[in-house]
């Protein structure tokens, strides 16, 4: 049968795909998931790590601005008793809190609820004058992956003027 010039077939066959055509598009499938979860993995840990830097820079740039408000000295201090802790005194892993120096009144406090890694550079609290002075120069946290596959750090860095910078690391350069 021939209609404008085109051959049309009096049957038509349903086409689709064969059992071994959907098998090898499967184990395709399941090779690139393969080698892209440990990339998604790492991205996952990387961006848990940036949010507790950023949360950790937002809370010391308002500690500043409270004190130089308040006209009193404050300290952040460490939180303690979350599962992935551990005992030192330089380990802020559960989070921090801002106290008024004088009282030990909390005025504000963060808990980190991802099972990160972040150690403060001194195993005492981080005074904040009354002009908003933070600590001395060189003070450091490194924030970083519990999972040593993932090599994930930043640092945050105090200098000399009390500003806050970070790097990606584990230390200040």
């Amino acid at each position: 049968m021939q209609s404008l010039g085109f051959f049309m077939p009096s049957h038509t066959h349903d086409p689709g795909f064969s059992l071994v055509e959907l098998l090898v598009c499967l184990a395709l499938l399941a090779s690139l998931a393969t080698f892209a979860t440990p990339l998604w993995q790492r991205t996952q840990e990387a961006r848990r790590v940036d949010a507790a830097r950023d949360q950790l820079i937002t809370d010391l740039q308002s500690a500043r601005v409270r004190a130089l408000q308040q006209g009193e000295a404050l300290q952040l201090s460490r939180l303690s008793g979350c599962a992935w802790a551990s005992s030192a005194d330089n380990d802020w892993s559960c989070g921090w809190q801002l106290n008024l120096k004088a009282s030990h009144t909390v005025l504000q406090t963060t808990a980190l609820d991802t099972p990160l890694k972040v150690t403060f550079g001194k195993s005492v609290p981080l005074d904040i004058s009354t002009r908003g002075d933070l600590g001395t120069v060189g003070e450091r946290w490194v924030i970083q992956s519990r999972q040593n596959t993932f090599n994930v750090a930043m640092t945050l860095c105090i200098n000399s003027a009390s500003r806050v910078r970070w790097q990606s690391g584990d230390t200040c350069s």
